[in-house]
Formats: structure tokens, C-alpha cells, sequence
């Protein structure tokens, strides 16, 4: 019998969340039990198909595709693997006429849609032999997993029977009291009806376990754990990635010792908060209030939570205006079919093909390179010229504004980056990283870093919530390399990004971030400033806002930054982002597909890539046109003419004898003149339409990029004759 504690009206946010989070090994630790024989899908790779697949292809009043007798078979393959096995459905499912089943369906949509009237819909799917108002339940779920619950024993069971086993008559009657329960807790909670499903499977199937907060941890658990492990430094896309020798993003809460710094933090932590200390403090009891609530919400919902849109809705305005609130708020987003797939897909086989007939350039690891020390492929250099991702790159760059009318910045103009590429193999765990944050390290706390251009100044007066991480001006100045780090990033990025050249889900070496971009942005800030009063007590004590106070003298400590390193950050330095909870992934992207992030955002790679296929990227940041952009893209020029590494990267020779490397002709065929602009290889055009500052930018970069055409020195823009 369910404690009472779990019953739907009266199970909490909390335990609802870490019930969801024992689903994933349930089912792998079943669908292991059960096996599989030759040619068939295991429940795990069946499980993953119901509720991303699907819901990918599916959830939308315009999905990318209508839903065929194929699919219906799969879902009740599924059914019938996850629940209760019953011989004869999946012949009768099988007997329908393919088109008849597909306009049954495409038409049970169209009404559902009209008015979410879900009876009508389960009406007229249970039309379909073999399909009754279970199995109906089930394809409307993938329609809408947000509203629609699956008529499922279990989930019947525990809403509508207080988790007794009982009769069920499997009609409609039965299905309308479990969907009114549903939507009772979709309300209370702010979850979404598959959430409740999984919810219910666990508390029905699943033995009970000890909550992770209280758990004792065994010494073997203890060195298994991401905390504890020694890091490995890598070089990589940003920067230098931290690569982690564990299998796991989930860290259990610890409280171990930070790394000290130099003496001269102390002061500079004293004089950032000097005369502020109140209301630092104040503010920071604040954040602590809010982060609680929105990291139970991303818990809760998942992968759904990162904003999407599709290149083809970029111009309509309703659409841009709610993905841009939702990108303002989030900071990481995924443009759906920036390039139609067969052209991502032949970036990646160019590439190859460039590989094949050249020596094999330097990589990580560096005995089987995944990570390429490679910028001027076919591929490569084709993906930054194209008209459609310089397009996508305008588009989520005019999110960023400038509070300053005369910063020489603009969005409008797009600068190419010459990063890598990836193609990560199934099984790689080498190219892991655990949470962290590009850009600098301890740069965000000193005043010739980040300070120069009082970019989280209001953080620091104790009016985190006035912090605008979207504001141009406030970026210009900063130097975010004080140590001369490998591979840092030397250019302004609105936006850091990769372009998908394969299908790639969670897990199978995808992104994973933190998607609460100014939240985490001000705790990582003032972390530093704050010590627990008691280490010890339950996990909410040690968490609660009372037990935490603004240090009377000012330590060297900055959590998780060390000089010439990017910002790492972990459930033991930083416990209240609740790290295991509020890092999620990013839902499964297709070829073609653009996934860009806030340069203030905490990102992790997978762990491990436990996918049967190559997980490959274009790393290709947004970058826009400024005078620190210019200057870097004219050394950028310079390497791509002469096939050498990037400008961050390593020395050395590069590609410079390499068979096939793109010219000039390659980029104007590829892009034409915008093309050919992004990589400084043609001056930019006199916008009389653009304000006063902009035409002043464009005038100063086409004079650092053609010295010898433009003349700088004059008031206005002229030819040199």
C-alpha cells in the first residue's frame, strides 16, 4: 500500500521530481531483464522512440510528419513490451489499411486540435481496429504529451485507485475520470501528463528507495563520484574543456574544500561589494528563493523547457516574439532545420572525404582523434558561408541589444569563426565535460576583466534582478583572457553554437545545460561571498536561506575558478543550482539543426555517447561585427589563405598542404558576397539606412580590413582613389 505522502493530492514537487528522476534506470534495468531477440528493438530503444521520437515528430498542431501505420505499430510495440503482453492486438493493429489508418489519424487530429476535445478524438481513433481508448490514449499522447496522459495501468491505478490494484474496463468512461485526475495534478504540480505516467510506473512497479538527500553513501559510491574525481585538462572547442573520467552528470551534494587563490581576490571580493554589503546579502536570500522554485520547474519539465523554432517560422511574428521571450529567459535554443538535412549530411561526408586524402590533422584524443584540430574543410568553410545559417545567426543575435547608442556593435552584420569539427563515436567518453561556464574564470570577478565593462555591475550592488545579460554594451571592453589560455576564444560571441551533421539525442553525445540563464549567472557571482552556518543537517537545512551569511572578511576563495581555466562549477561549490536537477539535455536534434547558447551559460557534454551512431557537429558560433571581431577576422583571413590553424588554436603548419582546402572561390560560391563579407575576403557596404554608429563601425572595419582601400583617418567613409 502508497504511503499517503505519494498519493496524487498529496504528493509534493519534490518527491514527484525524484520519482521521475528513477524512470530512466527502471526501465533500463527491465528492458535488461527482458532481452531481446535477433532484429528486435529493446525496451529501452522502444521507451526512448515513445517519448522523444515521436513526441519530435509528432508534437505539433503542424507536425513534421503525419503518423503512418509504422509508427502506430512501434508505439504498440511499446505498449505492449511496458505494460501487459497481449498476443493478439499487435495482428489486429496490423490489419488496417495503411492510408485508411493515416486519415483516421490525420483527421482525429484536426478535430482534437480545434478544441482539445479529447473524446471526440479517442472516438475516432478507436474506429482503427485494435485500437481502443487505451491504444487511442496513447497515439493522442504523442500528439500532446503536455496534456494527454496514456491510459495505462499503472497510471490508472495510482490516480484514479489510490494505487490499488483493481478491475479496469479499459472503456471510456474509465479514461475520462483518469484524464480529469491527470490534468487535476498537471495543474497542481506544473507538470506535463507523461511526466504523471512515468511517475505512476515507478510507484507501481519500482521498489522504494531511500531518498538521495538522506541516503548513506557507501565509499565505493564516494570515489565513483564526477566530485571526486581528478580532472583532466583538454583542449577544447571554447577554450579548454575539463573532461571528467565518469560516466555520470548526476553529483550527489558534497561540501569539500574550494582552491584558494592569491591574496588579492580578498580585496577584490571586499571592493566589489564595498558599500553594498546590505543589499548584497538581501539579494542574495532572494536568489536562493527563486532558484529553488525554478529548478523544481526545469526538474519537472525537462528538455521541453529549452525554446525551438523552425528556420521556416523565423518571420512570423507571433511565433519569433514567444521564442524570444523564452531564449531571453532560458539562454540556449534550437533552431530546427536551419539546412535541409542531405546538405548537413554532405558537410560531414566532405569532410571525411578530406580526411581521407590528407594526413591526419591533431585531435582528441589524440589516438583517436573525435575532436579535429581542423578549420578550412569543404564542409567546414561551406556551413559558416551559408546564406540560411548567417540568416539564423542575425535572427538570434537581434535577441541582444545595446543599452548605449554609440557601442560599436552590430548584430545586423554576422562574422565568421573558424572553430572544429566533431564526429564523437559511439561508446567515446573522452570527449566528456562536466558543468561549466566558457569565457574566463576568475576574469568575472577582477576589475580588468569583466570589471572594464561593469558587465555585472548590478549583480554586485545586490540588484541581480536589474542584471541585463543581453546587453551588447556591457561586453565590448571585457577581456576574458587575463592568462593567455590555450584555445581561448578571442572573439566577441553572442551566441556559442554547433550545427548538427547527425541525428543526436540525449545521451548519445548531446549538450546538456543549466537553462536559467541569469539566476545562475548572479548565484555564480555571489557564491563566493556566502558560507553555510552549519555544514551539516538534512539537504533543505543546509540549503535553506537561514543557514547561509554574507562573510564578515572576505576569504581568497572564488568557487570553482583558478586562473588560465574556464569556470567549472559542481553540486559541492555551487549546491543550491542543484546541479543533478537543473542540468538537462537538449531535446534530440536532426541534421541540420542549429543549437546555440548565452556565452554566460553552464553547459556539460554527455558523459559518455551510449548511441550506435557517429554524434557529429559544426561547432559555428554567432558572432557579431565589432572592432575586437574585426581585427580577429583579418589574422582569421590571413589563416584560411594560407591553410594555417585558426588564430586561438594551436601553431603549426595546419592544412597548409592540404589536398582539396577551400579559396576564395569556394566561400563566394558557397555564401556570394555575404558569404565572402562574414569572412572578411570583401569590405561591407555603406548602410545609409543603418543609425549613425553603425555606418561608423562598418567604416572603421572595412579600414582594419582594407587599409589599402579605406581610409580611416577620414570623417567619413572614402575610397582610397
Amino acid at each position: 500500500m502508497l504511503d499517503r505522502t505519494l498519493l496524487p493530492n498529496a504528493i509534493s514537487l519534490d518527491k514527484f521530481t525524484h520519482l521521475l528522476s528513477r524512470y530512466g534506470p527502471l526501465i533500463e534495468k527491465i528492458s535488461t531483464a527482458k532481452g531481446t531477440k535477433p532484429g528486435q528493438k529493446t525496451l529501452l530503444e522502444l521507451d526512448h522512440f515513445r517519448y522523444n521520437d515521436a513526441v519530435s515528430l509528432f508534437h505539433s498542431e503542424e507536425p513534421k510528419q503525419q503518423m503512418k501505420l509504422g509508427d502506430v505499430k512501434v508505439l504498440v510495440d511499446w505498449k505492449l513490451r511496458h505494460g501487459k503482453f497481449r498476443p493478439t492486438l499487435m495482428k489486429l493493429v496490423t490489419s488496417n489499411e495503411e492510408a485508411s489508418a493515416e486519415q483516421t489519424i490525420q483527421e482525429a487530429m484536426k478535430v482534437y486540435w480545434a478544441d482539445h476535445n479529447t473524446s471526440k478524438a479517442l472516438d475516432m481513433i478507436t474506429k482503427l481496429k485494435g485500437i481502443g481508448p487505451a491504444t487511442a490514449s496513447l497515439l493522442l499522447s504523442v500528439h500532446d504529451p503536455n496534456r494527454v496522459i496514456f491510459f495505462s495501468d499503472e497510471a490508472f491505478y495510482w490516480l484514479c485507485r489510490d494505487g490499488q490494484k483493481s478491475p479496469i474496463k479499459y472503456n471510456a468512461k474509465e479514461y475520462a475520470e483518469l484524464s480529469t485526475a491527470a490534468q487535476a495534478l498537471v495543474g497542481r504540480l506544473g507538470v506535463d501528463a507523461t511526466h504523471i505516467e512515468k511517475v505512476a510506473y515507478v510507484l507501481m512497479k519500482d521498489e522504494p528507495s531511500e531518498d538521495a538527500s538522506t541516503k548513506e553513501e557507501t565509499k565505493e559510491e564516494k570515489n565513483k563520484s564526477p566530485i571526486n574525481q581528478k580532472p583532466v585538462k583538454r583542449k577544447g572547442a571554447d577554450a579548454t574543456e575539463v573532461i571528467h573520467d565518469n560516466t555520470s552528470q548526476q553529483a550527489p551534494l558534497r561540501h569539500s574544500d574550494p582552491i584558494p587563490l592569491p591574496d588579492r581576490f580578498a580585496k577584490i571580493k571586499r571592493n566589489l561589494i564595498a558599500g553594498n554589503e546590505k543589499a548584497v546579502a538581501d539579494s542574495f536570500y532572494r536568489l536562493l528563493y527563486q532558484l529553488r522554485k525554478e529548478v523544481d520547474r526545469i526538474a519537472a519539465v525537462g528538455s521541453v523547457i529549452i525554446p525551438t523554432i523552425d528556420y521556416f517560422d523565423i518571420n512570423d511574428s507571433v511565433k519569433v516574439a514567444a521564442f524570444q521571450d523564452a531564449l531571453k529567459k532560458r539562454g540556449i535554443a534550437v533552431i530546427r532545420r536551419v539546412v535541409p538535412p542531405n546538405v548537413a549530411l554532405s558537410w560531414k561526408e566532405e569532410t571525411r572525404e578530406y580526411l581521407r586524402h590528407n594526413p591526419r590533422p591533431k585531435g582528441i584524443p589524440a589516438h583517436d582523434p573525435q575532436l579535429y584540430e581542423m578549420f578550412w574543410s569543404p564542409g567546414q568553410v561551406r556551413a559558416r558561408a551559408d546564406s540560411r545559417v548567417l540568416e539564423v545567426q542575425r535572427f538570434a543575435m537581434s535577441a541582444w541589444h545595446s543599452s548605449k547608442g554609440d557601442a560599436l556593435v552590430s548584430s545586423n552584420h554576422s562574422v565568421a569563426y573558424a572553430d572544429r569539427i566533431r564526429m564523437r563515436k559511439p561508446g567515446d567518453k573522452s570527449l566528456a565535460s562536466g558543468p561549466h561556464v566558457d569565457g574566463g574564470s576568475v576574469e568575472r570577478w577582477e576589475p580588468d576583466g569583466y570589471g572594464r565593462a561593469g558587465t555585472y555591475a548590478k549583480i554586485f550592488e545586490g540588484k541581480w534582478e536589474e542584471y541585463d545579460p543581453w546587453d551588447s554594451s556591457a561586453r565590448l571592453s571585457v577581456t576574458w583572457d587575463l592568462y593567455n589560455r590555450a584555445g581561448s576564444s578571442s572573439m566577441f560571441r553572442m551566441f556559442q553554437g554547433w550545427v548538427a551533421l547527425s541525428p543526436i539525442a540525449p545521451d548519445t553525445g548531446s549538450l546538456r545545460a543549466c537553462p536559467m540563464l541569469r539566476l545562475a549567472t548572479a548565484y555564480l557571482l555571489l557564491r563566493p561571498f556566502f558560507s553555510p552556518r552549519r555544514k551539516h543537517g538534512s539537504h533543505s537545512d543546509f540549503l535553506h536561506e537561514s543557514n547561509w551569511s554574507l562573510n564578515v572578511a572576505q576569504n581568497t576563495i572564488v568557487h570553482g575558478a583558478v586562473p588560465g581555466c574556464i569556470q567549472e562549477l559542481s553540486d559541492a561549490l555551487h549546491p543550491h543550482l542543484r546541479l543533478s536537477r537543473s542540468m538537462i539535455p537538449i531535446p534530440r536534434v536532426e541534421p541540420g539543426d542549429y543549437v546555440l547558447w548565452h556565452p554566460d551559460m553552464v553547459h556539460a557534454a554527455d558523459a559518455a555517447h551510449t548511441g550506435r551512431t557517429d554524434a557529429s557537429v559544426l561547432y559555428i558560433p554567432a558572432c557579431p561585427l565589432s572592432l575586437t571581431n574585426a581585427l580577429h577576422l583579418a589574422r582569421q583571413r590571413r589563416s584560411f589563405l594560407l591553410g594555417l590553424p585558426a588564430p586561438d588554436f594551436e601553431s603549426g603548419r595546419g592544412e597548409s598542404e592540404f589536398m582539396g582546402r577551400p579559396g576564395t572561390q569556394d566561400v563566394s560560391d558557397a555564401g556570394g558576397e555575404e558569404g565572402l563579407r562574414s569572412m572578411g575576403l570583401l569590405p561591407w557596404d555603406d548602410d545609409r539606412g543603418a543609425l549613425e554608429a553603425e555606418r561608423e563601425l562598418l567604416r572603421l572595419a572595412n579600414g582594419i580590413l582594407f587599409p589599402d582601400q579605406f581610409d580611416i583617418t577620414l570623417g567619413k567613409s572614402a575610397r582610397r582613389l
